[in-house]
């Protein structure tokens, strides 16, 4: 599943939350699923982070990126 659809699902989820209108059973079974994505999305970040914090040399080597002062 791509990002955007685990963000998509997880404001789904949200809304059908705040409604009110789920069982406490179904309430429990979203809120599960809820983290899940969250902890799925918040690792994608940091990988992403990561990447966007090194570049590529002339070499082709990885090296930490550090702006110019």
């Amino acid at each position: 599943m791509k990002f955007e659809d685990k963000i998509k699902e997880l404001e789904e989820i949200i809304a059908s939350l705040e409604n009110g209108e789920v069982s406490l059973d179904e309430s429990i079974e979203k809120y599960t699923k809820a983290m899940k994505l969250v902890k799925e999305c918040d690792s994608e970040l940091k990988n992403i982070e990561e990447k966007v914090n090194k570049i590529v040399t002339e070499n082709g080597s990885l090296e930490d990126f550090e702006p110019e002062k």
